[in-house]
């Protein structure tokens, strides 16, 4: 079969997952593509993977959690998936690398838009992993198995998709808050984005926060600027310049960290596997 995995990983960890994902596919004989749609010529035009799609079998849908859903740039792909007006002949599975708090909506805002395009969804698996501050190795052995795990759970049942009343239960919210929560959740999130601060007597207009801002919100003309109507305030940059030229407070976000954790709480189970 031929599998495509798309995803998004501004800090990394995403990629690691979906790196794992496709060595255990391939090492079951299956051929693999994976698409990164915060690198290239794919920041700006999803028309290429569109395209081609549809030779895929089964297509793994990938992101870190933002905002209790998945973040914007796969969200924006979905949304591109709905207006190429096709008729898709593809299954699907997603994947969730987040901080432990919450899942928040983001299996079931998918399925929705999934289901509405009658792909079937198979499964899907939340993996916990380090905010991109905290250099915690990842993965961890523990998460090499759980995703193999996941692949297993989907090839053991002939990779079937799951009942739809069934995958409303599976992806339902796992704390009423979050549901109490969610609608604001954009709203506050906006107000505690952390400022970007550009140290213009230390960058050396290398070019390397442009080609590594996942959504192409960075430019470099005599100097570095940040559309901040195209940023989503992941703040890769910060960690991709070694130069220390692009600043942000991060230490703000520890916080705010504990603050949700007061708030929200840490989901049961941390990771988990749906099929």
């Amino acid at each position: 079969m031929q599998f495509k995995l798309i995803y998004i990983s501004p800090n990394g960890t995403t990629e690691k997952t979906t790196q794992v994902l496709k060595n255990i596919i391939e090492k079951d004989g299956h051929a693999v593509e994976h698409i990164n749609l915060g690198r290239g010529e794919y920041r700006q035009d999803f028309g290429p993977i569109l395209e081609t799609i549809n030779a895929a079998d089964i297509v793994g849908f990938g992101a870190p959690a933002y905002h209790m859903d998945m973040l914007e740039p796969m969200k924006m792909f979905l949304q591109a998936l709905q207006s190429a007006g096709q008729t898709y002949q593809f299954r699907a599975f997603l994947y969730l690398n987040y901080g432990g708090i919450t899942s928040g909506k983001a299996f079931s805002n998918t399925a929705q838009v999934l289901e509405a395009l009658n792909i079937p969804v198979i499964g899907a698996m939340k993996v916990t992993a380090p905010h991109f501050h905290h250099p915690d190795p990842f993965p961890t052995k523990t998460t090499e198995a759980l995703i193999g795990d996941f692949y297993e759970a989907i090839k053991a049942k002939d990779f079937a998709p799951i009942a739809n009343d069934r995958q409303k239960e599976l992806f339902a919210v796992r704390k009423k808050r979050v549901d109490l929560l969610y609608p604001l959740v954009h709203i506050i999130g906006k107000k505690r984005e952390l400022p970007i601060t550009i140290k213009a007597d230390r960058c050396k207009s290398c070019g390397k926060c442009v080609k590594e801002c996942p959504v192409g919100a960075i430019r470099l003309d005599d100097a570095v600027t940040i559309e901040g109507a195209k940023c989503i305030h992941c703040y890769h940059c910060s960690v991709a310049c070694k130069l220390g030229a692009v600043a942000v407070p991060v230490e703000k976000l520890d916080t705010m960290i504990k603050l949700n954790k007061r708030i929200i709480g840490m989901e049961s189970p941390l990771n988990a596997i749906y099929y």
